[in-house]
C-alpha cells in the first residue's frame, strides 16, 4: 500500500512540473532582420583578393529552402573598403564571371560554396586595395538610407621557421604523420593566431584551429599541428585521427588576427558546439549597424608534402 501511495504522489508531482513548464525562446530569435556581414582581408603570398558578402538575417522559427536563402542575399549595396590611402568600392561579382585560378584562390577562404555558380560577392577584383601588416581598413556599406561600418586590422605577420613532420604518439601507424611547427611569437604585446590546412587541392580544414600566447609569449617554439577536422565530419579518418597521411599535397597557412576578429571566431565556434543542455550564446561580433564579422588575416603559407617516411 505504502509503495502504492508513493508511486501515485511521484506521478501527481510529475504532472504539476509538466504544466508549469514554459517553452523558452532567447530573446532575440523574433527580433527584426538585420544586416549579416561577412568580409575579410588577408596579407599573404597568394594575394586573395578583399572581399564581403552582405545577406539579411531571417526569423529563428523560419523553414529554411533554397528560395529563401537566395533572396536573403543583397546584390544591390554600396560597399565600400578605405586603407587610410584611398577608398575603394567593391563590385558585385559571381562566381561564374571568374577564372579558375581566382576560383582557387578564394576556396581557400569560402570553400566549396564558391564553385556554385550562383554565388557572388562584393570583391576588390583587381586588387586596388594596398594589403599591408600594421594597416587599418574601414568598411562602409550603404544600402536602402542604412549605412553599416566596421574596421579592422592586419596584424605583424607570422615568424615561421620551418615546418616538418614525426611519428605520432602512442601505436605506431606507418602511413600517419604528426605535422609540427616552428615559430616565433612577438614579445610585450598579445598576439592571436589560426591555422589552415588543404589537402590535396581538394578539402580545406580550420576546426577549432585557433590560439594565443598565453603561454608562449616572445618565446620561439616547436608545437604539433593536429590537422583541424571536426571529429563529426564525413572526411574525419579514424584511422588516423587527426594526424596527416604520408604522401598527402599540403598547403599549411598560419595567420595573425587581431582581438576582435579572434573574440568572433571562438565565440562563434562555441555557440556551434553548444549541446541541448547549454545556454544560448550569440557569437561577438565587430559590426555596427548589422551582425557579422570584418576580419583581417597576416599568414605565411607553406606548401609541402607529407614525406613516406
Amino acid at each position: 500500500m505504502k509503495r502504492v501511495i508513493t508511486f501515485t504522489i511521484i506521478i501527481i508531482f510529475s504532472m504539476l512540473f509538466t504544466s508549469c513548464e514554459e517553452e523558452f525562446v532567447p530573446s532575440d530569435v523574433k527580433a527584426k532582420q538585420e544586416y549579416v556581414v561577412e568580409g575579410q582581408l588577408e596579407y599573404s603570398s597568394l594575394k586573395i583578393p578583399a572581399f564581403v558578402i552582405l545577406s539579411k538575417s531571417t526569423s529563428y522559427f523560419s523553414t529554411l529552402d533554397s528560395n529563401l536563402v537566395e533572396n536573403l542575399y543583397i546584390d544591390d549595396a554600396d560597399v565600400f573598403v578605405s586603407d587610410g590611402d584611398k577608398k575603394v568600392k567593391l563590385p558585385y561579382v559571381c562566381a561564374k564571371d571568374l577564372s579558375f585560378p581566382m576560383l582557387f584562390k578564394l576556396y581557400g577562404v569560402l570553400g566549396n560554396k564558391i564553385f556554385n555558380s550562383g554565388f557572388c560577392a562584393y570583391l576588390d577584383i583587381n586588387n586596388e586595395l594596398k594589403i599591408e601588416e600594421g594597416r587599418e581598413y574601414k568598411l562602409i556599406i550603404e544600402h536602402e538610407g542604412n549605412t553599416i561600418e566596421s574596421k579592422t586590422t592586419i596584424p605583424e605577420n607570422v615568424i615561421l621557421d620551418s615546418l616538418y613532420f614525426k611519428e605520432p604518439p602512442g601505436e605506431k601507424i606507418d602511413s600517419a604523420a604528426m605535422m609540427w611547427v616552428k615559430f616565433s611569437d612577438k614579445a610585450d604585446v598579445k598576439n592571436y593566431y589560426r591555422y589552415f590546412v588543404i589537402e590535396n587541392r581538394k578539402k580545406i580544414f580550420s576546426y577549432n584551429s585557433l590560439f594565443d600566447d598565453l603561454i608562449i609569449d616572445g618565446q620561439t617554439v616547436d608545437l604539433p599541428f593536429r590537422k583541424p577536422i571536426d571529429p563529426r565530419s564525413p572526411d574525419f579518418n579514424k584511422d588516423i585521427g587527426f594526424t596527416y597521411l604520408r604522401g598527402d599535397t599540403l598547403q599549411f597557412k598560419l595567420c595573425a588576427l587581431d582581438e576582435d576578429h579572434y573574440n568572433f571566431r571562438e565565440s562563434f565556434l562555441f555557440s556551434n558546439n553548444q549541446g541541448p543542455f547549454t545556454s544560448y550564446v550569440r557569437a561577438s561580433d565587430n559590426i555596427e549597424g548589422g551582425i557579422g564579422i570584418w576580419g583581417g588575416y597576416a599568414c605565411q603559407v607553406v606548401n609541402i608534402i607529407v614525406p613516406e617516411k
